[in-house]
């Protein structure tokens, strides 16, 4: 009788899910929850968000968007459904047939190790409201055992519901690339990986209405693994591509041609580029929380230690450069473009922007810059920079241009036009780097 009254739970949710009756939940309205909660309301579903951040909270109110993929448009829209509700309380939660944790995980400031505050913030307000027939699904990137250790024990331990008959966990991590055109939510196939195999089931079940594929897994570890894999391996070999463009630039050889002409093999090669510095909340923090589980366990990571050391030197590689191109100058003054992470994202988190500048800043450079999706910006821990605007007066002033990151609305062209030098992180000038003498690439 138990068995039956367990397989109708399982059931129930399954079909409110399939019939978009179900209340789905956010926990966390980042650069991930926020995208993922609009897209289930999109196809159909009643939707809370929850956010401990006020400031987040009253912008959504007010139909304003605080992340450069979303327009304030959708915002207003979304509230105007009358099925899109926000709070920073989450005794809401009683109300949601599925709740997904998708929360910062960063580092410890000082000891570099993986910080799960906002994982046992979110679950500790989770427990208090949690109800039978609920599923729970994380999606914060977190190492191997995260799900079972972190939110699989404390329901076990703090309430006294069966985890895949009562209640249903999974792990799927998210894998949004913000401000990537070509391919949105709903094109990037979800892992899953749940507890028991009806947490699988019931994860699976909601995601089909969201995304084009599923893939399920055996546990949430494999899940947890499989994202982590996937980002220290873009980790390794940028510091790869890094290593390489040092070497090339002391043997006079453009590393952009270089992987261009390597590119035309069409099996065996895979592109990818040098930069100023790997940034953002994933591809440099990720690897970290792999190499912390692993060498847990007395396990070493050679390859993630070296690629680590490659791309957290990058930064100083740019001022080395730019300290050599400026030796010949009479002036102090150096712009840098972009200071964002990545392209087209109002995102400066990790950015290595923020190392150069106060790299050149304590070499006695005035350090100005211009991003026109990040207005101010706090540098050398509490000052508080403006971005300028971009005008051929402006640029008259600066002895130096770095190109950190290439957003596409910059008017580049203008740049070209400039007498100084620029430092070309980005390969924005392939052309007339080959001839202009004061455009220097990476």
């Amino acid at each position: 009788m138990v068995t039956v009254l367990n397989n109708e739970i399982k059931k129930t949710l399954v079909e409110k899910i399939v019939n978009k009756s179900a209340c789905i939940g956010y926990i966390g309205l980042g650069y991930v929850g926020l995208p993922s909660a609009l897209k289930c309301l999109e196809v159909g579903y009643t939707v809370r968000g929850f956010d401990k951040n006020l400031t987040k909270i009253e912008k959504l109110e007010c139909g304003t968007s605080y992340i450069s993929d979303i327009q304030d448009t959708e915002i207003q829209d979304a509230l105007h459904t009358n099925r899109f509700f926000i709070s920073t309380e989450m005794n809401y939660i009683n109300e949601c047939d599925v709740v997904v944790i998708c929360v910062p995980t960063p580092l410890e400031k000082d000891s570099k190790q993986p910080d799960l505050t906002y994982i046992h913030s979110a679950v500790n307000e989770l427990v208090k409201y949690i109800r039978k027939g609920i599923l729970i699904i994380l999606e914060s990137t977190t190492y191997p055992g995260t799900t079972r250790e972190e939110i699989l024990y404390k329901l076990e331990h703090e309430t006294n519901f069966e985890i895949g008959t009562d209640i249903f966990v999974a792990y799927s991590p998210e894998r949004i690339d913000p401000a990537n055109k070509s391919f949105s939510i709903q094109d990037i196939i979800k892992i899953v990986g749940g507890v028991t195999p009806n947490c699988t089931d019931c994860a699976a079940a909601f995601y089909s209405n969201l995304i084009k594929g599923i893939h399920k897994v055996s546990s949430p570890e494999v899940a947890e693994t499989a994202k982590l894999l996937e980002n220290t391996y873009r980790f390794i070999n940028i510091a790869f591509i890094n290593e390489m463009t040092q070497i090339c630039n002391e043997l006079n050889i453009n590393i952009w041609e270089v992987i261009d002409a390597s590119g035309t093999k069409p099996f065996g090669f895979q592109k990818f580029y040098p930069g100023p510095g790997v940034g953002g909340h994933c591809i440099p923090i990720d690897p970290i929380y792999f190499k912390w589980i692993a060498n847990n366990k007395d396990l070493a990571t050679r390859m993630i230690d070296v690629a680590q050391e490659i791309n957290e030197n990058m930064p100083n590689y740019i001022i080395k450069r730019a300290l050599q191109l400026l030796q010949d100058e009479d002036g102090k003054n150096v712009l840098m473009i972009g200071v964002a992470y990545k392209k087209n994202v109002n995102d400066a988190r990790e950015s290595s922007a923020l190392d150069i500048m106060n790299g050149l800043m304590l070499e006695g450079y005035n350090v100005d810059y211009h991003d026109p999706f990040i207005e101010e910006l706090i540098v050398d821990n509490h000052n508080v920079k403006k971005s300028i605007d971009l005008t051929m007066n402006a640029l008259n002033k600066y002895h130096l241009i770095i190109v950190h990151t290439d957003h596409d609305c910059i008017n580049f062209n203008l740049l070209n036009e400039a007498n100084c030098l620029i430092l070309d992180t980005r390969n924005i000038f392939k052309d007339e780097s080959i001839y202009k003498k004061n455009i220097i690439c990476l």
